[in-house]
């Protein structure tokens, strides 16, 4: 018997029953719902006989104009192309991604700077046993809300009338696996801190950092701000989960089939050595 992996087993069991009894979960995903519909609802009602406009909702006239001021119209046209779903979804899903994320990373931290992990030693577990139930707890959870909003989306688009491509649901594929390279992130964060702020700061101090670079490389700007934002992003984009799922998106978009399988398995790639250099970090910092 693999006493590593019963551990594992049984700590993220723990861990689900813990998330579970607590209100923080439910109010994350009430949240993340309330703003699924808020998006569909806005998009059904930016249509009139003359096609979509946004101009007819208020939600979407902001977040149109907030797009098309960074991206430009055309990305504002090709994103809303095929319905609000993978707009709507990517928001949805982003009240219960933090919340997963940053209780997570906290409690793990404070768990660890408080020496609890250190009595884990004297047992059939270790430190990276504790920290891969963290990851596995918060796919379980992350992986069961997506499938509640792919469900929930499906029933929107029969009750408007809309046609849900397989463009929605190779997005919610992909999104899964940037939410394990995101997370993996995460723990090693924990490694590498002493405290549970610091690794929260790190975590998404070095998200943030991805996301503005990804974003920077695709947005209108001038010449000299295009050029560094490119140059950034070709060194960063190596150890960005974010940059992978960018690749499979538009992989997707064009029916490039192998390329899209190429970033898949560059994320779990990136995940596992991400996992690797926690337990590395771990086993040399200590437990406190």
């Amino acid at each position: 018997m693999n006493y590593g992996l019963h551990a594992v087993k049984t700590i993220t069991r723990r861990r689900v029953l813990e998330t579970l009894i607590t209100p923080g979960f439910y109010i994350a995903a009430s949240a993340g719902l309330f703003f699924g519909y808020i998006l569909v609802a806005g998009f059904t009602g930016s249509i009139d006989s003359g096609g979509l406009t946004f101009s007819l909702n208020p939600v979407y006239s902001q977040i149109s104009k907030i797009l098309s001021s960074i991206f430009g119209n055309s990305f504002v046209e090709k994103l809303f192309s095929h319905g609000p779903f993978r707009f709507a979804f990517l928001v949805a899903l982003l009240p219960v991604f933090c919340y997963l994320s940053s209780s997570s990373v906290y409690k793990f931290g404070f768990e660890k700077n408080v020496g609890a992990l250190e009595l884990l030693n004297y047992g059939p577990s270790n430190s990276f046993s504790f920290s891969l139930a963290f990851l596995l707890k918060d796919l379980f959870f992350s992986a069961s809300f997506s499938l509640l909003l792919v469900i929930f989306f499906s029933i929107s688009a029969f009750l408007n009338n809309f046609i849900i491509g397989s463009d929605f649901f190779i997005f919610v594929v992909m999104i899964f696996f940037l939410v394990v390279g995101v997370l993996s992130y995460g723990i090693l964060s924990v490694s590498l801190t002493d405290n549970a702020a610091s690794s929260l700061a790190l975590f998404f101090g070095l998200l943030m950092f991805f996301s503005v670079v990804q974003i920077g490389s695709y947005a209108v700007t001038g010449e000299y701000v295009g050029n560094l934002s490119s140059a950034v992003s070709w060194v960063v984009r190596w150890f960005s989960p974010v940059f992978y799922w960018t690749v499979g998106i538009r992989a997707a978009e064009y029916g490039n089939v192998p390329l899209q399988l190429l970033s898949i398995s560059l994320l779990i790639v990136l995940s596992v050595a991400l996992l690797f250099m926690s337990r590395i970090a771990l086993f040399v910092r200590g437990m406190r």
